[in-house]
């Protein structure tokens, strides 16, 4: 378009002149030099709306680092974040690219979820349950049911073990209630579990569920652990198959509240 403009001043100029049967020097400089100055002008409009540009993105930029600043959350890591992702250059492979960009997304979308009180992964998270228990500086509240049997045994059941017992060096409270169908199910199973997580200094109760009334008992469809009573990491299992994981929750605000509430009456009830 630059180019067009520019061609168009030009020749016009050359027109006119022509009219007005100027010699041919005068022509060619005339159209010469106003064609000349219209490029500088469209390239100094250019620049302006550049610069302002420039100007709208810092000023994005300064006032989003501005709000980190005050942020409980703070600024370090993100810029840790921005750094790593400029240092990256442009010399990696494109898949590179690809897979830093989607967990960037993932991140994100996981921020945007809890401002809305509840994120979900589908089927078994990882991840989550160890980061929160490494976060947790007060309580660690957690309710087994028959999923999981056979958790301990896996990889993330020792992991999650062993953030366990960090928690309570640091002075955390760890308290797991198992929640047993009937006294039957207090088995050598149940047992052995009950007494490895006592091992690790883990406060173990167990609470057989007819003893519960009719609406808890409703309430008793899925694992939750709650997390310095304010984020409850919720596991919903298969209908047609109690020992899998459909999806993985983490609900904050009011609902996580109501759920470290649950736990301490049905502590309360437990053996």
């Amino acid at each position: 378009m630059r180019v067009f403009v520019t061609a168009l001043v030009g020749g016009v100029t050359y027109g006119i002149t022509n009219l007005t049967d100027q010699p041919e020097i005068w022509k060619i400089t005339l159209s010469v030099f106003l064609a000349g100055a219209a490029l500088i002008v469209q390239q100094l409009a250019d620049f302006e709306r550049r610069l302002d540009r420039g100007l709208t993105e810092f000023n994005e930029t300064a006032r989003l680092f501005s709000q980190l600043n005050v942020s409980p959350v703070g600024a370090d890591e993100v810029q840790q974040l921005a750094r790593n992702v400029a240092a990256l250059g442009a010399d990696r492979d494109a898949f590179l690219y690809a897979f830093a960009r989607e967990e960037i997304r993932r991140t994100a979308q996981l921020l945007e979820d809890l401002k809305g009180h509840h994120a979900a992964y589908p089927g078994e998270d990882r991840d989550w349950l160890l980061n929160l228990t490494r976060c947790a500086s007060t309580s660690v509240d957690a309710v087994s049911t028959s999923v999981d049997r056979g958790f301990w045994e896996t990889d993330l059941g020792r992991r999650y073990e062993d953030a366990q017992e960090d928690a309570v060096r640091r002075g955390v409270r760890v308290r797991r209630l198992i929640i047993l169908n009937s006294p039957d199910d207090l088995d050598a199973d149940v047992n052995e579990v009950r007494d490895r997580q006592r091992s690790l200094r883990v406060d173990v109760r167990v609470l057989v569920l007819s003893t519960l009334e009719a609406r808890d008992r409703r309430d008793v469809v899925r694992n939750f652990v709650v997390f310095d009573k304010a984020i409850s990491y919720e596991m919903t299992t298969e209908d047609n198959d109690p020992s899998r994981i459909y999806e993985t929750s983490l609900i904050v605000g009011e609902r996580a509240t109501q759920r470290a509430a649950r736990f301490e009456a049905w502590w309360a009830k437990g053996e």
